[in-house]
C-alpha cells in the first residue's frame, strides 16, 4: 500500500521544531467562516491593520510585565512569538489580500516590540548576568529568524541598532562597579576595625589571629569572575581579572599606608593611639597569606578555561596581585620587629657605652622573648619563619651599627662582653630557628668579635677573614681598629694601610647583606 507523505521543514534547533509542531491552530478556516458574513466596513484596511499593530504591542509588552522582576526568564520564554510568526504565515497572512502584507506588518511590529522591551532591559543594567543573558539571546533571536526565512529587510533596524557588543561593555563595567563599591565597603568596615582596636582580633580554625577581609574580598571576585566566564569570551575574562588586579592592588596600597600611619602614631603619640598594634599586625599578615593562597587557587582554576593569548595576562596580574599579599605581609612582620626595637631603645643607646660593661643583654633578650611569645602563639608559620630571620638580621645590625658608634672599648673587658652577648642571644635565637640557621647568621658577629680580640700582629689575618665572606667594609673595620683602647694611632694606621693594600691588590668589593655602619 502506499502512503502519502506530508512535507516538512527540518530546523536545526529543537526550540523551532517545538515551535512548528505547536503551531497547528487552524486560524483560517475559522477566518473564512466569518469572511462570508463579512460587511464592508469604511476605513476597513487602516483599521484593522491598526488593530493588529495595537495587539501585538500588547501581547510583548503584556508577556514583559508578567516577568519584568526576571528579564531572565522573559527571554527565556518567547517560544511562543516564533510560534506566533509561523502561524501568521501559513494560518493568517493567506486569509487577506496580498497587497496588505500581513506577513511583513506582523514581522516588523512583533520586531518593533521586542526592541523596546530589549532596550528597556539593557538600560536598566540591573545585573551583570541579564546583560550576558540578552546578549545571548540577541545571538539566538538571529539565527532563529534566520531559520525562519524571515527576509533580513522585516528586521531592519536590528535590536538595540545592532550595537549589542555594547552590552558586554555595559556587563564589564557593571562587574568592575560592583568590585569597586563592595571593595571600597569593605575596606572601610576593615580600617575602622584596624585602627580603633576596640577587642582582639578573630582567631580562625587553627587559632591564629585572622581579619575576615581576605575571604570577603574573593568571595566577591570569584563571583565575578565566574560572571566574566559564563561569557565564553576570553578577552572579558582577562579584562575582569585586570580590574580584579587593580582593586586588589588599591587595598594593599591602604594597608601599607595604614601600617605606617598607626605605627608612627604608636611611636611619636602613644598616648593617643589604641593598644593593640601588634596582634591586629598578626592578623593582617595572616590575612594577606590566605589572600595570596586565594589567588593562586584562582589562577590554577582560570588557565585551563582560556587560550595562551588570554592565560599569560591572567597569571601576570594575578601574580602581580599575590606579590602585593606577600609585600603587606612583609611590611606587617616589618613593623613587628621595629616595635620590639622601639620598646628596646633604652637598652640598645646602651650597647657599647659604660653601663654595656655590667651587661644588659639579658635585658635585650627578655623582651624579644616577651614579644616571640605572642608571635609563636598566633601567627602564620611560614610567616614566623620569616620574622625569626628578620629579627636575628634587625639585632645584628642594631648591635653592629652601635659598636661602629662606639667611644674607646675597654680592652679586654669589651671583647670579653662582646663574646658574653653573643652566646647569650645565640642561645635565645636557637630556641626560635634551627642551630645551624642561627650559626649562618651570627657567623659575622664572631668575625668581627675576632677582629676585635686580634693582637696587631694578626690583625690584617683577622680582617681577611672577615673580608673574603662580607667584603672589605672599610669604613667600618677602621672605626673599630680604632676604637680599641689597646691600639694607638700608629697601630691602627699599620694595619689599615695593609687593609688598603690588599683591597686594592685583589679587587675586593662589599657584598655582606648586613650595611656595615
Amino acid at each position: 500500500m502506499g502512503q502519502l507523505w506530508a512535507p516538512t521543514v527540518i530546523f536545526q534547533s529543537l526550540v523551532m521544531r517545538f515551535v512548528k509542531k505547536a503551531a497547528k491552530l487552524d486560524a483560517a478556516m475559522k477566518f473564512k467562516s466569518l469572511q462570508a458574513n463579512a460587511r464592508v466596513i469604511k476605513h476597513y484596511r487602516s483599521k484593522i491593520l491598526k488593530s493588529i499593530t495595537q495587539s501585538i504591542r500588547d501581547r510583548v509588552e503584556s508577556a514583559y510585565n508578567r516577568m519584568a522582576d526576571d528579564p531572565v526568564k522573559f527571554l527565556g520564554g518567547l517560544q511562543w512569538l516564533y510560534q506566533d510568526i509561523i502561524r501568521v504565515e501559513s494560518d493568517i497572512s493567506p486569509c487577506f489580500p496580498a497587497d496588505y502584507e500581513i506577513y511583513s506588518l506582523y514581522l516588523r511590529e512583533y520586531h518593533k516590540a521586542l526592541n523596546t522591551i530589549v532596550k528597556k532591559i539593557a538600560e536598566a543594567k540591573s545585573d551583570a548576568s541579564v546583560l550576558l543573558a540578552l546578549h545571548e539571546w540577541l545571538k539566538e533571536y538571529k539565527t532563529n529568524m534566520k531559520e525562519l526565512h524571515v527576509p533580513p529587510e522585516l528586521l531592519d533596524p536590528p535590536l538595540l541598532d545592532g550595537k549589542e557588543q555594547l552590552l558586554i561593555e555595559d556587563y564589564v563595567q557593571l562587574i568592575i562597579r560592583k568590585l569597586d563599591e563592595w571593595s571600597a565597603n569593605l575596606m572601610k568596615t576593615e580600617i575602622i576595625e584596624f585602627t580603633k582596636r576596640e577587642e582582639a582580633p578573630e582567631l580562625d580554625n587553627e587559632n591564629l589571629y585572622s581579619m575576615q577581609g581576605g575571604v570577603i574580598l574573593f568571595q566577591m571576585v570569584n563571583q565575578q569572575i565566574d560572571l566574566a566566564a559564563e561569557s565564553g569570551q576570553g578577552a572579558i575574562l582577562a579584562r575582569v581579572v585586570g580590574e580584579s588586579n587593580r582593586v586588589m592592588r588599591g587595598i594593599q596600597e591602604q594597608w601599607t599606608k595604614i601600617i605606617e600611619l598607626e605605627f608612627k602614631r604608636q611611636i611619636e603619640k602613644p598616648e593617643e593611639a589604641a593598644g593593640g598594634l601588634v596582634e591586629y599586625c598578626i592578623a593582617l599578615a595572616n590575612d594577606q597569606v590566605k589572600s595570596a593562597d586565594f589567588c593562586e587557587a584562582l589562577l590554577a582554576r582560570l588557565e585551563p578555561l582560556v587560550s595562551e593569548k588570554y592565560r599569560l595576562p591572567i597569571s601576570e596580574r594575578l601574580n602581580d596581585a599575590i606579590d602585593g599579599y606577600l609585600d603587606v605581609a612583609k611590611r606587617c612582620m616589618q613593623t613587628l620587629i621595629d616595635m620590639v626595637f622601639n620598646d628596646l631603645k633604652p637598652a640598645t643607646k646602651n650597647l657599647f657605652q659604660p653601663p654595656w660593661y655590667d651587661g644588659i643583654m639579658r635585658q635585650i633578650v627578655e623582651t624579644m622573648k616577651d614579644y616571640m611569645a605572642d608571635y609563636q602563639s598566633y601567627l602564620n608559620s611560614a610567616l614566623l619563619d620569616l620574622l625569626t630571620e628578620d629579627l636575628m638580621d634587625a639585632f645584628i645590625v642594631t648591635y653592629l651599627n652601635a659598636l661602629a658608634s662606639a667611644p674607646k672599648l675597654k680592652m679586654p673587658l669589651a671583647a670579653e662582653r662582646f663574646k658574653e652577648d653573643v652566646t647569650e642571644v645565640f642561645k635565645f635565637f636557637s630556641t626560635l630557628s634551627a642551630t645551624k640557621d642561627v650559626e649562618a647568621r651570627f657567623g659575622v658577629l664572631e668575625l668581627v668579635l675576632s677582629m676585635l680580640e686580634a693582637s696587631k700582629d694578626i690583625a690584617f689575618l683577622s680582617f681577611w677573614s672577615f673580608a673574603k665572606i662580607h667584603g672589605p667594609n672599610v669604613a667600618f673595620v677602621e672605626v673599630l681598629m680604632r676604637a680599641r683602647s689597646d691600639f694607638d694611632r700608629s697601630a691602627v694606621n699599620e694595619i689599615m694601610d695593609s687593609v688598603k693594600r690588599k683591597i686594592k691588590e685583589d679587587g675586593l668589593t662589599d657584598r655582606s647583606h648586613i650595611p656595615f655602619f
